[in-house]
């Protein structure tokens, strides 16, 4: 499964035969086969198994930063760093989620619901009992995730937008998002 990934991320999903992830994984090719049932669930084993912690990471926010301003921003750098580091690998799930159902749901469990319950739960320690409500909450964590990965990596490296562009998108949404926790929660949000 890590040669897998690792030729899958490099040569994309479609340019890489089996023979080659035999050849790097040091067995056989027929075993590929007869334990996966060919590339299409090699594929589907290596986004649901434990190597997949190496290429998809889920970053939070960061709790050691008390300014929730300067840690929404960190958040949106975490995850253009992170785009960075697994393009190629987030183009293969990405494409093959859109014709395998069953790899779109693999794709929202690993990375989607565990984004949500890490953003959720550093909006959570910051703004709950400030005014705030759990489904505010909810639904500031889905907004965030949602333009973290349509913005740094769709826009980004998909549709070859400007950073510039980008970053002003990330800047007016953490003060939209501001300005509103501001207004429920004022003693929460320091100015930054």
């Amino acid at each position: 499964m890590g040669a897998a990934a690792r030729l899958f991320a490099q040569k994309g999903y479609e340019n890489t035969r089996t023979l080659e992830i035999a050849k790097e994984a040091g067995v056989n090719e027929a075993l590929i086969t007869r334990y996966f049932g060919g590339k299409e669930g090699l594929l589907m084993s290596v986004l649901q198994g434990a190597d997949t912690g190496e290429y998809l990471r889920v970053e939070g926010l960061d709790p050691s930063v008390p300014d929730l301003r300067t840690a929404l921003r960190k958040y949106f750098e975490q995850g253009r760093r992170m785009v960075e580091e697994r393009e190629s690998f987030m183009r293969i799930a990405m494409s093959r989620s859109l014709f395998q159902p069953e790899l779109a749901v693999a794709v929202r469990e690993k990375i989607i619901d565990r984004q949500m319950d890490v953003l959720m739960k550093g909006l959570q320690e910051r703004l709950l009992g400030q005014g705030v409500t759990a489904d505010e909450v909810e639904a500031c964590a889905m907004l965030m995730g949602a333009v973290n990965h349509s913005f740094n990596f769709i826009v980004r490296k998909v549709h070859h937008m400007p950073d510039e562009k980008i970053d002003r998108v990330f800047d007016l949404l953490t003060e939209a998002l501001i300005l509103r926790l501001e207004h429920a929660a004022p003693s929460q949000i320091s100015s930054g």
